[in-house]
């Protein structure tokens, strides 16, 4: 599968298609598209948005953990975390879409901080 950074537009559902269908349905509910946009200071605040980061950043131990961490916590959305964590447990095939799925997000980023423009 190839990632252009540059595409303006990402299917999540073909991405997913291409490595495994079942994994639409849990990430559709996980992943943020556009963490460029969001101020860093908001994204560590929140657990879903720290999971989209530390994937987007290849940081899977990170990921991993706050997975772990939000399905032991009940809320609404750990049940989507519960599916993903048995259908991908090591996070193997959900790292290989989300560098597809985050590719024009953190092209934007490391332009923004290579331009010195900052967040408001």
């Amino acid at each position: 599968m190839s990632t252009v950074s540059e595409e303006r537009y990402v299917d999540l559902s073909k991405l997913c298609d291409n490595i495994d269908p079942e994994l639409f349905d849990p990430l559709s509910w996980i992943l943020v598209l556009n963490l460029d946009l969001i101020p860093e200071e908001d994204i560590m605040a929140n657990e879903n948005l720290k999971f989209s980061y530390h994937l987007m950043y290849q940081n899977i131990k990170e990921a991993l953990a706050i997975a772990n961490a939000i399905i032991a916590s009940k809320s609404p959305i750990s049940k989507h975390f519960n599916i993903l964590l048995k259908l991908d447990p090591d996070l193997s095939k959900t790292f290989e879409i989300a560098q597809a799925f985050f590719a024009l997000s953190r092209r934007r980023i490391e332009i923004t901080e290579k331009l010195g423009i900052k967040q408001l």
